[in-house]
């Protein structure tokens, strides 16, 4: 069952992405000027999904990460037009064997591991021919909830135990061999539609990389990938779960089940699905998912909008998985990272920068590092960000400008050495945007880095701070290095939410100056820098290590 927009999820999960539930919400358009124009009709609401996550064990950081990339969209699709609406969607997956085999264990009932029941699913599908009654046998991974073909099984040996069993290949979970009669959706049917709509440009499922990887399986002579799907399990072997209508001796399949989540998260088709029937939130601007459930985001869940009829999602980002200093994550490894600890004690907003700019490469894994963590801590987000706000907010630089304005005024003579800096910041926001379009977010977070390096670099050159600078070279380095750290804290609101609005304020920016529209050098308005006595990103004490006795 879904819970959209945050509810029920963990609190770690909500701290990350605090404040999304705001997005639905146009902001106040008070200042605007009054017209007489007919409204115009509003922008279609940007929607985000993320992946329903299993509750049947603690959220980690694959979670965190397919949240944060749907929040960081989000928020930006809201800064570029405030004006608009934004739906982020999230939830938890509390339906299937998974969750039933948990509560067993527990010694509890399904409902009280979960606390839920769900809607009665409408197959409308079976009213268009899409499903019929079948045999089947095959292996089945209960942790994936997925039947796996014959080429896609391979025997393994446990390395502790030697025991021998079959496991997926995609992903190393065990598998178990199952005959059942089921119901079928008639997947083979929309082989060559849902080809042409990953082959089309753009590409809708990125990175391109994981799409030419798909159609290249999905093509190959052998491939069972487009067979058609059970969607049923016998109730005598799952009885926790949505039974089939007018057959209880059936249960859906909960990947179906979880899949038209996402239509009923959007209004479809019971009360209040007004603003789907007009379109305004339907369909996805951008699904988020691991790259380990691209099968049931590009294949299952296209098919079944095709069968009723309804437009597929505009962008599928898949996004790798995380190591952990190099070594795939395993609790018998002791690996396994825990990104909560680390958010208590670098913060939620370093934690979200963290890990969108070593994850936000979606075309590949990404390593969890505590001592990169630290560095990045230290050398880009106190060493970068937060020396450059020291040194263009300290008072006694800010008295040697002639006049206050000059800290917010584009200086007219301008010098050789201000030429990269101020080409970096001019196309700042475009190279920004063309990065997240494009879905290379670490790329955009980069661009930022590297006009605040740029920008440092320049303040040292100029050195404003002697008492032999020239007046020009005072204007020159406030100004710029102001304006860099204006233009990062706008742009990077999306990411460190918080923090953004903590520099934006020390720097004296307006409230009502920080969207996209005013992302241009020079264009900032009237401020007056006021730092207080907090640092932006303070020392952080790193806890003694734990030495064994």
């Amino acid at each position: 069952m879904l819970r959209a927009l945050s509810a029920r999820l963990p609190p770690e999960l909500v701290a990350l992405t605090r404040s999304h539930l705001a997005f639905s919400r146009p902001l106040s358009t008070s200042a605007a000027p009054a017209s007489t124009a007919p409204a115009a009709q509003p922008a279609k609401t940007f929607y985000a999904t993320t992946p329903i996550f299993y509750v049947n064990a603690d959220p980690h950081i694959g979670h965190l990460h397919s949240t944060l990339l749907a929040d960081v969209y989000s928020r930006h699709a809201r800064l570029k037009d405030p004006r608009r609406g934004a739906i982020m969607c999230t939830g938890t997956d509390e339906h299937g064997l998974k969750i039933q085999r948990v509560a067993e264990a527990k010694g509890i009932s399904p409902k009280e591991l979960c606390d839920s029941v769900s809607e009665r699913f409408r197959r409308e599908l079976e009213t268009r021919g899409h499903i019929y009654k079948s045999s089947y046998a095959g292996w089945y991974a209960v942790s994936d909830e997925a039947y796996y073909p014959e080429s896609q099984v391979a025997e393994v040996i446990d390395e502790k135990s030697g025991e021998k069993y079959m496991a997926s290949t995609e992903t190393g979970t065990r598998v178990e061999w199952m005959e059942e009669e089921n119901y079928k959706f008639r997947l083979s049917a929309f082989r060559e539609p849902l080809l042409e709509w990953l082959t089309s440009k753009p590409h809708p499922v990125q990175p391109p990389s994981r799409t030419d990887a798909l159609v290249s399986s999905l093509t190959h002579p052998s491939s069972t990938d487009l067979n058609d799907l059970s969607i049923s399990r016998p109730s005598a072997r799952l009885s926790w779960g949505i039974p089939v209508p007018d057959d209880p001796q059936h249960t859906i399949y909960v990947w179906i089940d979880a899949l038209v989540n996402y239509l009923t998260a959007a209004g479809y088709p019971w009360k209040g699905g007004e603003a789907f029937e007009r379109g305004q939130v339907w369909p996805p601007d951008l699904q988020v998912v691991g790259k380990d459930i691209i099968r049931f985001h590009a294949l299952y869940l296209p098919a079944v909008l095709l069968a009723l009829d309804l437009p597929l999602p505009k962008h599928l980002l898949t996004h790798g998985h995380w190591t952990m200093d190099k070594f795939k994550m395993s609790k018998s490894r002791g690996n396994v990272a825990n990104p909560f600890e680390a958010m208590k004690l670098w913060g939620v907003d370093a934690m979200r920068m963290y890990l969108m700019r070593i994850g936000g490469n979606s075309a590949s894994d990404a390593d969890y590092s505590a001592t990169e963590i630290e560095r990045f801590y230290r050398k880009d987000l106190a060493g970068q960000m937060g020396n450059l706000l020291n040194r263009v907010t300290t008072k006694k630089l800010l008295k040697k400008l002639e006049t206050p304005e000059l800290l917010w005024t584009l200086p007219t003579q301008l010098e050789k050495e201000d030429e990269t800096l101020i080409k970096l910041l001019e196309l700042l926001p475009t190279t920004f945007d063309r990065h997240l379009a494009s879905f290379e977010v670490h790329r955009a977070i980069a661009a930022v880095f590297d006009a605040l390096a740029e920008s440092n670099r320049h303040v040292q050159l100029l050195s404003p701070w002697l008492a032999s600078a020239s007046p020009s070279s005072v204007h020159r380095a406030l100004f710029f290095g102001s304006e860099t750290l204006r233009l990062a804290g706008t742009l990077l609101q999306p990411f460190m939410p918080g923090k953004s609005a903590q520099l934006l304020d020390m720097l004296g920016v307006d409230p009502a100056r920080r969207t996209w529209r005013d992302c241009e050098v020079g264009k900032g308005g009237e401020r007056v820098p006021r730092p207080g006595k907090a640092h932006l990103w303070p020392a952080v004490a790193m806890p003694e290590p734990v030495v064994a006795p």
